[in-house]
């Protein structure tokens, strides 16, 4: 005896129940661009906060030497008191320098730069160059006017934040360098 099959239900399915998985896909496709938006934002926060602590190291730097007594007269290596106030607020970020470069017009009769750079071998390449020196300040005939500026670079790595290239691609070449500098007045015996 044969046995018989129920017949499938041929009627269309409302529009609604078909929506309902359209909802849910444009949901997620906007979620998905959400997420990446809101990354990039945060991402770039930290790239900031990160700029801001290197740019916080040279004005410190800078500042310790405009305070220090006898500044080298001739070229050669930064003053350890230097190092280690520049040291002191990289720390707080955990970011390690590679370079400290440290100009002055104090000791030199004419106003000639000295320029002061770190022996520290850095781990990365590092090229941290101001692409100008410390130029004669305005009116120095009449007032002598005497300053420091301190370079502190810091590979871009340490400053730019990994997560941006969770694509795969890399959106900055990790041998480049962040170079920030703080020019300050020398504070002792200038009028």
């Amino acid at each position: 005896m044969p046995t018989s099959r129920p017949v499938p239900d041929r009627r269309p399915v409302p529009a609604r129940c078909r929506r309902r998985g359209g909802i849910a896909f444009e949901m997620i496709m906007v979620l998905v661009v959400l997420i990446i938006v809101t990354v990039g934002i945060v991402q770039f926060g930290v790239f900031l906060a990160t700029a801001e602590q290197v740019a916080m190291a040279a004005r410190v730097g800078a500042l310790e030497a405009s305070q220090t007594i006898l500044l080298p007269a001739a070229p050669g290596p930064v003053p350890a008191d230097i190092i280690e106030a520049i040291e002191h607020q990289l720390e707080s970020s955990c970011i390690d320098w590679c370079h400290i470069r440290v100009e002055h017009n104090v000791n030199p009769p004419g106003n000639t730069a000295v320029v002061l750079e770190s022996d520290a071998v850095p781990v990365v390449p590092c090229d941290c160059d101001p692409k100008t020196n410390l130029a004669t300040s305005p009116g120095f005939a009449i007032a002598p006017t005497r300053y420091v500026r301190v370079t502190v670079c810091v590979p871009l790595s340490q400053v730019m934040p990994k997560q941006l290239s969770f694509f795969g691609e890399q959106i900055y070449d990790p041998n480049n360098t962040y170079e920030h500098t703080a020019i300050y007045r020398y504070e002792i015996g200038t009028p």
